[in-house]
């Protein structure tokens, strides 16, 4: 592959991806027109976020599931994302490490 092809394929995956960016972007001022598309709008992200967490957590099995309640107790108590993630993390190491059970 040569050079040049290879810069057109940067060149034209970094359009697609402003283009991509953009779109979004433009949509979304049309779509808040409307009420049900806004509440929707809002509501992705926490979806999201749950759809990106939970597999891994039920993947590791109980000790997924106990890290995670020993990360939202962390963050309930000392609101500090960093300490209550760390916590999440060490756990699993313990885990994988065969050190914790």
């Amino acid at each position: 592959m040569s050079n040049s092809n290879i810069l057109l394929i940067i060149f034209s995956v970094a359009l697609g991806t402003y283009l991509l960016r953009i779109s979004g972007l433009l949509l979304s001022t049309k779509l808040k027109k409307f009420k049900y598309v806004d509440s929707l709008l809002e509501s992705i992200p926490a979806t999201l976020l749950i759809a990106l967490i939970i597999p891994p957590i039920i993947k590791e099995g109980t000790v997924g599931i106990i890290a995670s309640l020993f990360v939202i107790i962390v963050m309930i108590k000392t609101k500090n994302i960093f300490l209550s993630m760390s916590i999440g993390v060490f756990i699993i190491y313990l885990s994988r490490s065969n050190l914790l059970f």
